[in-house]
């Protein structure tokens, strides 16, 4: 008689690494692959927790700061499990969410190179060893974990490591990142309204400039949505939208992380004054329908669990506002030109959403679609300026409310096809975990 005896197959280890995981955007990609991805699983490091109260913690916090004495202590458990971890991930996916380290200051470079400085601290700065051309890196190899990222991982070792883009810092240095990218990574993964400062599309002349022409690799350089999970409550939202959209009061909605860059001061501007003309209007012509616009720190049941400090309340409680609201607006930045993280929020909870989205191009849309089922973005485009905004927000909230709900049911779906943890996870098993 043989005995046949199964032995299940180590999952491949995944890391994702960044300074404090901005929006939290990583700690839900690492969920999405370890609920959706057979073989793989993934964990998150990061040097300190994130300042909001998300649901959802990382796995390892390197570092935590104590106020009283304005330092950063190490967290020595958490450092050994993480170097074990890592030692043995066959795939490193690192979130740059610092500057780029340039070996001199630019007046060095302005002296020796001239009107050429620029081009030369770029190449400089890419030719460093990985484990100092970027801060993050730098910052939680060298000087936390004490390891070598190349020589001290599997992933580094198979040429496996992945830059994962997002933010501002990528928005202001995007060539130096591009360069290092090329040369020291694998894929590179671009939150969607960064794809348009990729190398996508980078001309021979160009790449010879630049002398990446043996290393550069435009497939190598994709798009990805920011991902939440809510597939538990698809019927409910469903539900939900049929109910509150049976109204004759319409709440507008607005939570800002970053209150700059979001606009908040144009948005709460433009929002109160249409509004105030629209209820004193529907009031004098006898139509029963009001409109109300209530941000954090507006809306009594959340004004009082603000942090006084940055104006932020638990994640769970802006939640709950927006399954209540029927209209979200994300941001009005046409130099950002995006969404992220809140619109998918508000567009998975039943709301009609806007934000710029002008920079959410079409090449951008096509990668970012790659491999998962899409119709077209849902979100609205608030246009270039105040004026623009005013104009766009007024015609939908003249439309119906019939129709408010079918734009907000039609939200709900795209979400549905291409923000869920199951759609990201399909885009990094076929695309990244190769």
């Amino acid at each position: 008689m043989i005995l046949k005896i199964n032995r299940k197959m180590e999952n491949k280890k995944v890391t994702f690494i960044g300074f404090k995981d901005y929006a939290n955007v990583m700690t839900e990609y690492s969920k999405a692959i370890n609920k959706n991805c057979d073989g793989f699983e993934s964990k998150v490091i990061c040097e300190c927790s994130h300042p909001i109260n998300f649901e959802t913690k990382h796995d390892y916090d390197l570092l935590t700061y104590i106020e009283s004495t304005d330092e950063w202590v190490r967290n020595e458990d958490q450092i050994m499990e993480a170097k074990n971890w890592i030692s043995e991930s066959s795939h490193i996916i690192v979130a740059e969410e610092k500057s780029p380290n340039l070996a001199h200051q630019p007046p060095y470079y302005y002296e020796k190179f001239g009107q050429n400085w620029q081009l030369e601290a770029i190449k400089e700065c890419s030719d460093m060893d990985p484990n100092e051309s970027l801060k993050t890196i730098k910052d939680i190899f060298k000087n936390i974990l004490n390891m070598d990222i190349i020589k001290d991982t599997v992933a580094g070792r198979e040429n496996n490591l992945h830059l994962y883009h997002t933010g501002t810092v990528y928005r202001s240095q995007a060539d130096i990142f591009n360069l290092i990218g090329s040369k020291h990574f694998n894929k590179i993964i671009h939150g969607v309204d960064l794809y348009r400062l990729s190398w996508n599309n980078l001309t021979v002349d160009e790449q010879n400039l630049l002398g990446v022409t043996a290393t550069y690799n435009p497939d190598n350089n994709l798009a990805i949505y920011t991902s939440y999970d809510q597939h538990h409550k698809k019927d409910k939202i469903k539900n939900l939208i049929n109910k509150k959209f049976q109204t004759n009061k319409i709440i507008i909605f607005h939570a800002p992380t970053s209150k700059e860059m979001k606009g908040t001061d144009i948005i709460t501007s433009v929002v109160s004054g249409l509004i105030g003309y629209i209820n004193k209007r529907n009031k004098r012509m006898g139509i029963d329908l009001e409109y109300q616009f209530i941000t954090p720190e507006t809306y009594a049941p959340t004004k009082e669990l603000m942090d006084p400090e940055t104006g932020w309340i638990p994640n769970s409680e802006i939640m709950k506002i927006k399954e209540m609201a029927h209209i979200y607006v994300d941001e009005f930045n046409p130099q950002v030109g995006y969404f992220g993280g809140s619109t998918v929020e508000a567009l998975m909870s039943g709301n009609v959403t806007f934000a710029t989205i002008n920079n959410f191009t079409l090449d951008a849309m096509a990668a970012a679609n790659k491999n998962i089922k899409s119709s077209l973005c849902p979100v609205v485009h608030l246009g270039e300026d105040p004026k623009q905004f005013r104009d766009v927000l007024k015609d939908i909230l003249e439309k119906p409310i019939d129709e408010l709900k079918e734009m907000a049911h039609k939200s709900l779906q795209w979400y549905y096809e291409t923000s869920t943890h199951k759609a990201v996870a399909t885009k990094f098993e076929k695309e990244v975990l190769l």
